[in-house]
C-alpha cells in the first residue's frame, strides 16, 4: 500500500513538473512573438528580453506588468472591436507566464529554445525604394514650449508612383514625440523652423509616427491594392514634434518609400483627416472633464464609406475615449474603446476588417480629461487650467482615420493577411546622428539637379561631379571651409560650360577625408 501511494505521489510530482512553463518550452516563443519587437538590443525599449538570462533578470517586472496590463502596450480595448497585428495577451498566455515566474522562472531544455528573432537597427522594413532624409536640426523646444517644425523634401522623382508602404525612422528616437507625414503635390511647401509648425492644412496626410507606431503598409493582394500616388513635383512634408527637455539635441529623421510597379495601376487612394476633432475646449483645474466631437457636424455622410484605421489623440490629461459610428437606424459601429489611456503608446489601429458606414451614418467620439492631482502624469502641481493647444502641456481631441470610398465586399477584406511585413529583415539602415550626408534630386533630371549636403563641424568640402567611368567631368566647389546645410545646383554641364549628353553621372563630396557619393541620371 506504501509503494502504491508512494508511486502516486512521485507520479503527481512529475506530472506538476511536466505542466510548469519553461523559458525554452513556453514563454520564449510569448516573448518573441509580443515583446520582441521593441525588446531587442538597439530597439524602442531600454532592455532586451531576447534572452533567458535578461527575461530572468526582469521576471517579476515582466509579471506585474502583464497582469496590470501595461506590457505589451496595447491600449485598445479588445472586446469592443477586433484589429489587426495585436499586441495583447491571451488569457492563456498571461497563465502561463504567472506559473512560470511563480515556479521560479525555469529554463527547462537551453537545447530546445526556438531561435530569437533578428531586427533591422533603426528600421523595420527592408529595402526601400526611396529614402528622403530631413535636413539635421537641432531642437530649439524651450521650457514651457515645444519645438514644432516642418521639412519639405522634395521627392525627387522622375514619374508618378504610387506607394505600398511607408516608414518613419527618426535620426534621435529619444527626441521625437511625433512626426507626421504629408504630401504636398504642388511642391509650393517651404520648410518652416519657426516652433509652432503643425503640417500643411489642406495637403493630405499619409504616414505617422509615434513611439510604439510602427510602419505604414497600405492594404494590398493579388485582388486589392491600395495606396496614395505622389507626383514629380511632390514634397514630402515631415511635421516633428520635439518636446521640452530636447533643446540642444540633434536629429535627422528619414522617410523610407516602398512603391508598388509601374504597370499596377489600380491602387485605391486611401485619404487620412482628423474627422473628430474639438479645438475650442479647456479642462478646469481640479476638475474631470468630457470632450466630444461628431462627424459631420451638422448632417450625415452623403456617400458610403470604407474605414480603414483609427487614431485617437490626447495628451496627459487624458484618461479614456470612446469612438463609434451611429447609422441611420440607430445601429452602433464600435470603433474604438481605450479604457486606460497612455500618453506613451498612441498610434493608427487597423482594423482586423474594414468598417462600412454607410450613407447616413455619422462618427461620434467623447475622451475623458483628470485634471485633478488624482492624475499622476498631470503635467501642473498644483493644477492649471489647461486648453487646447500645441504644447505637451496643453490638450488636444482629434481622431484620425483612414479611409477610402466604399466598394463592395471591403467589410470581408482580411487587413490583417494584407499587411504583413516581411518576416525575416535583411538590410540594415542606421547612420550616426550629425553624420555628413548627400541628396541630390530631381533624379532623373533634365535641367538642373539640386545637391543638398551637410557638414557636422567646419571642415574643408569639395564637390565634383564624374561620369560612370570614373572621368572627371566638373568641379563645382573646391576646398571651402563650410558647416551646416549646404545647398548648390548644377545644371547638367561641363568643366568647360559644355551641354552634357544624356547618361548617369556620380556625384562626390569630400568633407575632410570622407567622401560620400551619390549616382544622378540626366536626360535630355
Amino acid at each position: 500500500m506504501k509503494r502504491i501511494l508512494t508511486l502516486f505521489l512521485l507520479f503527481g510530482l512529475y506530472q506538476a513538473q511536466a505542466q510548469t512553463p519553461t523559458w525554452s518550452g513556453d514563454i520564449a516563443q510569448i516573448i518573441y512573438d509580443n515583446c520582441g519587437v521593441c525588446h531587442h538590443p538597439g530597439g524602442l525599449a531600454p532592455f532586451s528580453l531576447l534572452t533567458y538570462n535578461d527575461a530572468f533578470g526582469m521576471r517579476s517586472m515582466i509579471q506585474s506588468d502583464v497582469n496590470n496590463r501595461i506590457m505589451p502596450p496595447w491600449p485598445p480595448d479588445d472586446s469592443y472591436q477586433d484589429y489587426s497585428h495585436k499586441r495583447s495577451l491571451t488569457a492563456t498566455e498571461i497563465t502561463k507566464i504567472n506559473d512560470w515566474v511563480n515556479a521560479g522562472a525555469p529554463e527547462g531544455n537551453a537545447s530546445q529554445t526556438p531561435p530569437a528573432p533578428s531586427y533591422n537597427q533603426g528600421s523595420f522594413l527592408p529595402n526601400p525604394d526611396l529614402v528622403l532624409r530631413a535636413p539635421v536640426y537641432t531642437s530649439n523646444a524651450q521650457p514651457g514650449r515645444d519645438d514644432y517644425v516642418c521639412f519639405a523634401i522634395p521627392a525627387g522623382i522622375a514619374t508618378n508612383k504610387k506607394i505600398k508602404a511607408i516608414e518613419v525612422v527618426p535620426g534621435n528616437q529619444s527626441i521625437v514625440h511625433h512626426c507626421l507625414v504629408y504630401a504636398n503635390l504642388a511642391g509650393t511647401y517651404t520648410t518652416n523652423t519657426s516652433g509652432t509648425c503643425s503640417g500643411p492644412s489642406s495637403d493630405p496626410l499619409i504616414a505617422g509616427y509615434a513611439p510604439g507606431e510602427f510602419p505604414t503598409i497600405f492594404p494590398n493582394n493579388q485582388q486589392v491594392k491600395m495606396g496614395f500616388e505622389i507626383t514629380p513635383t511632390t514634397k514630402l512634408v515631415l511635421a516633428m514634434h520635439y518636446p521640452q527637455g530636447s533643446q540642444g539635441q540633434i536629429d535627422s529623421t528619414k522617410i523610407h518609400l516602398f512603391f508598388y510597379d509601374d504597370t499596377v495601376t489600380n491602387v485605391r487612394t486611401v485619404s487620412a483627416a482628423p474627422a473628430l476633432n474639438n479645438t475650442s475646449f479647456c479642462i478646469n483645474a481640479n476638475t474631470v472633464g468630457t470632450v466630444s466631437a461628431t462627424f459631420p457636424p451638422s448632417s450625415p455622410l452623403p456617400i458610403d464609406l470604407t474605414l480603414i484605421s483609427v487614431f485617437p489623440h490626447a495628451h496627459l490629461l487624458g484618461q479614456d475615449f470612446t469612438v463609434y459610428g451611429l447609422k441611420l437606424n440607430g445601429d452602433t459601429i464600435p470603433l474604438i474603446r481605450i479604457p486606460r489611456w497612455d500618453f506613451n503608446w498612441q498610434g493608427f489601429y487597423l482594423f482586423k476588417n474594414p468598417i462600412k458606414m454607410p450613407v447616413g451614418s455619422r462618427l461620434f467620439g467623447r475622451a475623458r480629461y483628470d485634471n485633478t492631482t488624482n492624475n499622476p502624469f498631470n503635467p501642473n502641481n498644483p493644477p492649471q487650467n489647461v486648453c487646447f493647444g500645441l504644447n505637451t502641456t496643453d490638450e488636444m481631441f482629434l481622431v484620425y482615420f483612414q479611409y477610402l470610398n466604399y466598394q463592395a465586399g471591403d467589410e470581408n477584406l482580411d487587413l490583417e493577411s494584407m499587411t504583413q511585413p516581411p518576416s525575416t529583415p535583411t538590410n540594415v539602415y542606421e547612420e550616426a546622428i550629425g553624420k555628413n550626408y548627400l541628396l541630390a534630386y530631381p533624379n532623373p533630371f533634365t535641367q538642373e539637379l539640386s545637391i543638398e549636403y551637410y557638414v557636422e563641424k567646419e571642415e574643408e568640402v569639395s564637390i565634383a561631379i564624374y561620369d560612370i567611368h570614373g572621368r572627371f567631368v566638373k568641379r563645382l566647389i573646391s576646398s571651402e571651409l563650410q558647416r551646416g546645410n549646404q545647398r548648390i545646383i548644377w545644371k547638367g554641364d561641363s568643366e568647360l560650360g559644355n551641354t552634357l549628353e544624356s547618361g548617369m553621372y556620380v556625384i562626390q563630396l569630400l568633407v575632410g577625408n570622407e567622401i560620400t557619393t551619390q549616382k544622378a541620371l540626366l536626360q535630355r
